[in-house]
């Protein structure tokens, strides 16, 4: 009997010594760079609830739009405009998604009252093209009308209002909605089938 008892001891001994442990804390996993593409990759994983919009690959006879991507962060306007300004992840850069916000912007505040959400932001926008800036302000007029309560965007610079493109590349300083942006942002729908011809 001690000699089956010994022998049980012995058989766990040398199992426990062989199993797996888990570590005391978490460590990170070396994080791979997306391809080259527009800015370095700095985006959030593409998980979530919350949507973004980031630039569409462009193609040759179609003009530039916004494309949703989700977003793990929390439902307050700060968090998901700041996800925004990080602009694509590495594997949507793969994919040729790039935004028209500068990189080096940077949100000073977003506060939301009666459902005008005013982002006041840093001076980043003088080198953007027409086109460009067009683009950038949609993406954050769009991308913060999706935020809960929120129905129309007051864009500032350094608290400081500003003159801003509509869709039309019209300036405007009133609060800018999605409504002002038509046709910009990429439709989720599928194609419609070809019709096919009585010849065939």
């Amino acid at each position: 009997m001690r000699r089956l008892f010994s022998l049980v001891c012995l058989v766990a001994v040398i199992v426990s010594s062989c199993s797996i442990r888990p570590e005391a804390s978490p460590s990170d996993l070396p994080a791979e760079r997306g391809a080259a593409f527009g800015e370095p990759d700095t985006g959030d994983e593409a998980a979530g609830e919350n949507r973004i919009f980031l630039l569409a690959p462009t193609s040759s006879d179609e003009p530039q739009r916004l494309r949703s991507v989700l977003r793990d962060v929390t439902a307050s306007a700060p968090a998901v405009i700041n996800s925004l300004f990080a602009g694509p992840n590495a594997t949507e850069r793969d994919d040729q998604i790039d935004t028209a916000i500068p990189a080096d912007i940077e949100l000073h505040s977003a506060r939301s009252v009666g459902g005008v959400l005013t982002v006041d932001v840093t001076d980043v926008f003088d080198d953007l093209t027409t086109d460009g800036l067009r683009l950038a302000v949609a993406q954050i007029v769009i991308t913060s009308t999706e935020i809960d309560n929120v129905q129309s965007v007051v864009l500032r610079v350094d608290g400081q209002p500003q003159l801003w493109p509509t869709g039309n590349n019209e300036l405007t300083g009133r609060a800018l909605t999605s409504y002002d942006y038509p046709g910009l942002v990429e439709s989720t729908q599928p194609p419609f089938p070809a019709i096919p011809s009585q010849n065939s």
